[in-house]
């Protein structure tokens, strides 16, 4: 494996940890996207901006068709960049789906790019 992919590798891992250690998850599907929301509920009962980006890579890891790449999340004041790549316009649209479906995320800024096949 290469080196580069580690580091990005344990990150994300931890991130699925801060996610699952951040509270509890609750499956509703979002009317408008049509995807289920990723509830994340903090002891405030407000989603900070490093449980916005943990919540957000936990749930684009779930999804099978967005498991084998590697994301870039940063949350601010509930505003989500997304920077990554992926091999077709669905998949780039499907993570902005998810991404709007987290609680927490009020804006994505999606700068995910489409490989040339």
């Amino acid at each position: 494996m290469n080196t580069s992919v580690k580091p990005v590798i344990a990150l994300g891992l931890i991130c699925v940890l801060a996610a699952g250690l951040a509270g509890c998850e609750k499956n509703v599907i979002n009317e408008k996207t049509g995807v289920p929301e990723n509830n994340v509920v903090v002891k405030e009962g407000l989603a900070d901006d490093a449980n916005v980006s943990s919540a957000v890579m936990a749930a684009l890891q779930r999804e099978e068709q967005l498991k084998p790449f590697n994301f870039h999340i940063e949350t601010r004041k509930g505003d989500v960049t997304l920077v990554g790549e992926v091999n077709t316009p669905e998949q780039r649209m499907l993570a902005e789906q998810i991404t709007l479906a987290t609680a927490g995320a009020h804006t994505v800024q999606n700068k995910i790019s489409v490989k040339n096949n």
